[in-house]
Formats: structure tokens, C-alpha cells, sequence
């Protein structure tokens, strides 16, 4: 598939992870999939700030891309000691955010270019705030895309509704929290079958 994640310690006090979707489908997406994940992963392990990486990896991708693919990215930058969240949406689904005590909501952020669908595009990061009992939802349009027997779209409202839906959301474990998400994707499909790849992506910052 197109779709990948990814999420790895850049230091002691630094956690990168993104979710990101290809365009195209099969083996030339999944080959471009693992070109863009390498690219990102290089730029963010040289301690350049995110939207030089994105930009970078963006640029790198665009040299040879005679197929005019592009890969619509979620990266964000976990600040351990801080409590902040770095990210750089490069034409990606928003996430949803989850404050301690409260309920999901989506993330209102601006979308730049997907990467690689323009030469020379420079990303804009912001910071948001990130503490402990916070938590963060990322995904792929394969979720809120995925359609019923009736042809119509999951979307980003029954999305949200689940979530929030989730008895003891707020303490459960992420993987459960994921899979409850899957769980429910299956019983609105009905059968359907799965017209894109399906990924998401939890965290929750313990302390």
C-alpha cells in the first residue's frame, strides 16, 4: 500500500511521528511510500528544525518524479521536556486532539501542498501544547473515506463521534482505542468492500 507511519526518539527528549498516504495505488506506490519515509526519516535524525525536513524531503522527492506522485503528510514533533507539539501538515486529513479531562476535537490547522507536488514549496510548522494526559489521533482518508453498502462516506463527524463514544476513552489503552475505531469502520462498512488503505495512529503522553 501507499499509506505508512512512522515514529522514532530523535534524542532523550524528542519523538517524531507522522502518517502519511501516497497517491496512486500498488507496487509504484508502495516503492514511493518507502522512498518519502526514508527521506523524512534522514532529514529529521540531521536535527534540522520540521519545516526545513519537510521541505527537504519535499524537494527530494520532486527529482525524478516523472509519475507525478505526491504524498499527503501529518508531521509532528513531540517535545518531551517542554510539553509542545511541532507539526507540519502537508495536505493531510487534520488530527483530532484529546486535552486531559475533556473530549476529541479536531485540530484546526492550515494545509500546505502534499509533498513532491510542487518544486520549491517551503512548510510552515506551528506548535501547539502537549502535556501529560493529553492525547493525539492521526489517521489516513482511507478512514474517513471508507464507504457502506449505500455509497456513502463514513466522513469526519461519525469519525469524531466514535472516539468520544469510547467508554473510558480517556484511560483505555491507545492500541484499544485504535482497534475500537477499526471495530466500528467494519460494522459501518457492512460488508463493502475496502475501497483504500486504512491507517491511523494514537499517542497519549503519560508523564
Amino acid at each position: 500500500g501507499g499509506d505508512f507511519y512512522d515514529f522514532y526518539l530523535l534524542d532523550q527528549d524528542h519523538l517524531l511521528f507522522t502518517v502519511s498516504d501516497v497517491s496512486g495505488k500498488g507496487v509504484p506506490a508502495a516503492l514511493f511510500m518507502m522512498i518519502a519515509k526514508a527521506l523524512l526519516k534522514n532529514q529529521a535524525l540531521e536535527g534540522k528544525p520540521l519545516g526545513e525536513v519537510v521541505s527537504t524531503a519535499s524537494s527530494q522527492l520532486c527529482e525524478g518524479n516523472e509519475a507525478s506522485m505526491f504524498v499527503t503528510s501529518l508531521v509532528m514533533l513531540l517535545d518531551l521536556k517542554a510539553h509542545t507539539l511541532t507539526c507540519v501538515n502537508a495536505g493531510h486529513n487534520p488530527p483530532l486532539i484529546r486535552r486531559k479531562g475533556g473530549q476529541f476535537a479536531y485540530v484546526s490547522m492550515r494545509r500546505s501542498l502534499p509533498m513532491a507536488a510542487m518544486e520549491g514549496v517551503k512548510y510552515r510548522e506551528f506548535t501547539l501544547e502537549f502535556n501529560p494526559g493529553d492525547q493525539i489521533f492521526l489517521y489516513t482518508d482511507g478512514v474517513t473515506e471508507a464507504l457502506n453498502p449505500a455509497q456513502e462516506l463514513y466522513g469526519e463527524q461519525r469519525l469524531l463521534d466514535a472516539l468520544n463514544a469510547l467508554e473510558d476513552g480517556e484511560h483505555m489503552p491507545v492500541k484499544r482505542i485504535l482497534d475500537s475505531v477499526m471495530e466500528e469502520l467494519d460494522r459501518y462498512a457492512d460488508g463493502a468492500p475496502q475501497a483504500d488503505d486504512i491507517t491511523m495512529l494514537a499517542l497519549r503522553l503519560r508523564h
